[in-house]
């Protein structure tokens, strides 16, 4: 019985959390497998990346073939090519950011200049602040009246000079 319980122990790290050496030797075990990976060389990261242009997606016989010739494992290859395309896709993701953000400070900038140019904008015919629709009836008003009275005034010169005949043509 006791070399079963020592085997579970030892075997599966511990039964309930029992057995401290069976757990000692699983963590070890992992440990020493996480330490086993090594940064890849300038040379290996730069035949992987010559080959991620051609073919981002390489299928499990490319990974294979890629892996012999760089000198790593098939799923180190798999993993650095998932890793890397996330990458590319966020500096993607950030220069559109940045292009937007440009954009949109840009769109900002022309919308404030509009409003400030609403703001102060000028009657093209008086040089002074426009006016309401209002302002503007009156003034069209005032206008034809002036127009009228003009006109009375002209056709009494002209006629004094004889020249109603003329003024009347047009």
């Amino acid at each position: 019985m006791s070399s079963s319980v020592t085997g579970a122990a030892a075997g599966s790290g511990g039964v309930g959390g029992f057995g401290a050496g069976g757990d000692d030797g699983g963590s070890n075990n992992d440990k020493r497998k996480r330490l086993a990976y090594k940064r890849l060389t300038s040379a290996q990261t730069a035949k992987l990346e010559k080959y991620i242009i051609d073919c981002p997606h390489p299928d499990e016989a490319q990974r294979r073939q890629l892996a012999e010739e760089v000198g790593i494992e098939p799923k180190q290859v798999k993993f650095w090519f998932q890793n890397k395309r996330t990458q590319i896709k966020n500096q993607h993701e950030r220069a559109d950011n940045n292009a937007l953000r440009a954009e949109n400070e840009r769109i900002q900038n022309e919308n404030l200049l509009m409003r400030e140019a609403l703001n102060n904008i000028l009657c093209p015919f008086c040089g002074g602040p426009p006016s309401t629709d209002e302002d503007h009836e009156l003034y069209v008003q005032r206008m034809a009246l002036e127009n009228a009275h003009l006109k009375e005034q002209a056709s009494q010169n002209y006629s004094f000079n004889g020249l109603t005949e003329i003024y009347n043509i047009y």
